[in-house]
């Protein structure tokens, strides 16, 4: 869970440890530490001198292994470039652009990392997310060629590990990561590139480019599957979710900081907000359930002059929406688009493709979660058709207040691609093979 755990017994190494603690959290792949406090520590006086600042370490990539990533672009004809992790900067993110604008490099990210590629960059071809494009899929098992810049490759971006397999993958594999344990312990990559994100960034926007005209037509497929997808499938219900995130975004614009909740309500953020600049997006990458109101409070009071939306479920809400509170005690003001279905969706598509038609502990009884907002002093709106969500929001923007945008699903709605009686026909009928 931690890179690092240890605890304070003398006061005197009180400046040694905090100075190792932040040079470990800081350096390499960035994590978090653990420094125990105990209870005489806090009472104990000693006279020490003050530590140095901490320094950031991080690798930088050998010449020797960009030459060989070059002659490897120089083979390939279907090749997929994809970007996760952290410890990625603005400045990265810019050089990593222009590497793939340069080279005409198709670009996916790995889940919840978005922000780290404009979405309108002519290179990028989507994420691989929970609920990942299937052309996207095809096209990451088709490719001869992965540049992995900074992603681990973990269970959600390989799709349960069937669009790369390891540990061999059939692709040609460069895999670039901060970590040496990292490299080599899941996927055998062809070259390995032990390099921190701002610094393989720079050395791939001065690379000569390739010329990518063998692979342009690739590309240009790629990105036009990814257009497509921002066409929303017909689901039926009097509310249009893609309508709601897409006027979300051309009324709060490119600088709002997104935060997205674990869900399946959460795939209309991820397919239709079209993510512009870095460090936009907050989401955990593990199914926390709980993390988006609290996140969108200390996201609005770290930056109160960009706007802040926060995607939750009617679930995810009861666990952790009383942050309201805080957010009303230091005057922010996000604004929560509370999905409600009336169920943990998740759980319940899982249920109705193992299980169809057996419903355990899925259902649940909301409070009316307007009256709850206004309760805490917030600004309460509750949308049920898609013409009453534009007037609602401008009512919240004008509030200046924390506001919950309650949208009332149809339960049928469980992906952004299907709905529930879909998956639970389809479950009836494999069941009966």
């Amino acid at each position: 869970i931690t890179k690092m755990a240890t605890q304070i017994d003398d006061a005197f190494r009180i400046p040694e440890i905090i100075h190792n603690a932040l040079a470990t959290a800081t350096s390499g792949r960035p994590g978090p530490v653990v420094v125990a406090v105990p209870e005489d520590m806090l009472v104990d006086e000693c006279t020490v001198e003050d530590g140095r600042p901490a320094q950031v370490l991080q690798p930088h990539p050998p010449p020797k292994q960009l030459v060989e990533l070059r002659e490897m672009l120089k083979k390939t004809t279907r090749p997929v470039m994809i970007l996760g992790g952290g410890g990625w900067t603005p400045k990265a993110c810019a050089n990593i652009a222009e590497f793939a604008s340069k080279n005409r490099l198709p670009t996916a990210v790995s889940f919840r990392r978005q922000d780290l590629f404009d979405n309108n960059n002519d290179t990028y071809i989507g994420d691989l997310s929970s609920g990942v494009d299937p052309a996207l899929v095809e096209r990451v098992k088709n490719a001869d060629c992965l540049l992995v810049v900074g992603a681990r490759l973990g269970e959600m971006t390989t799709k349960g590990y069937t669009t790369i397999v390891p540990p061999r993958p059939r692709q040609k594999l460069v895999h670039v990561y901060a970590d040496p344990n990292e490299l080599g312990r899941v996927f055998q990559p062809d070259v390995a590139i032990l390099s921190g994100m701002p610094s393989f960034a720079q050395q791939a926007r001065e690379l000569e480019p390739v010329n990518g005209e063998s692979w342009a037509e690739w590309g240009k497929a790629a990105r036009k599957d990814y257009l497509r997808t921002q066409q929303p499938d017909d689901l039926g219900g009097v509310l249009d979710l893609a309508f709601v995130v897409n006027h979300v975004q051309k009324t709060l614009g490119e600088n709002t900081i997104v935060t997205i909740d674990a869900g399946n309500f959460s795939g209309w953020a991820h397919r239709f907000w079209r993510f512009r600049k870095p460090r936009t997006e907050l989401a955990p990458t593990v199914g926390a359930m709980g993390y988006s109101v609290p996140a969108g409070v200390a996201a609005q009071i770290a930056y109160p002059d960009k706007p802040v939306v926060s995607f939750v479920g009617d679930g995810g809400f009861m666990m952790t929406g009383q942050e309201l509170a805080t957010a009303l005690q230091h005057g922010a003001t996000p604004i929560i688009l509370l999905f409600n279905n009336s169920m943990y969706g998740t759980i319940r598509m899982h249920q109705e493709r193992e299980y169809p038609d057996h419903v355990i502990g899925t259902n649940l009884r909301n409070p009316d979660f307007t009256a709850l907002a206004r309760a805490y002093g917030a600004h309460g709106e509750c949308v049920k058709r898609t013409e009453e969500f534009p007037p609602a929001l401008k009512r919240a923007r004008a509030s200046g207040k924390a506001a919950v945008i309650e949208l009332i699903l149809d339960p049928e709605q469980i992906t952004t691609r299907t709905t529930l009686s879909k998956i639970r026909e389809a479950a009836r009928i494999h069941s009966q093979l």
